[in-house]
């Protein structure tokens, strides 16, 4: 529930300047989906990281809809952006 109550919180002040102030608002979410954890889990079940991730992440997002949160405009994932970050790390 920890997690989940900063989702909500977000959902509903989007909601609240969307509904109530008229802002035209883009949420954007970033899913770290390669991470150690993630890489140690897919070698020791022998699959590709992706396959890990994307099943924690459908899970999540379902259970995004069952509290009755909006899913964002956009997701972007740490996947997508491996040279940035090796470069920013630099």
């Amino acid at each position: 529930m920890g997690h989940a109550r900063t989702y909500v919180s977000f959902d509903i002040m989007r909601r609240i300047m969307t509904n109530y102030f008229g802002y035209n608002v883009k949420q954007v979410m970033n899913i770290t989906d390669i991470d150690d954890k993630i890489i140690r889990k897919a070698i020791e079940q022998d699959v590709e990281y992706i396959q890990i991730s994307r099943k924690f992440e459908t899970e999540f997002f379902e259970d995004m809809r069952r509290l009755g949160c909006q899913l964002p405009d956009q997701i972007t994932r740490v996947s997508e952006f491996i040279p940035e970050i090796v470069q920013f790390i630099e």
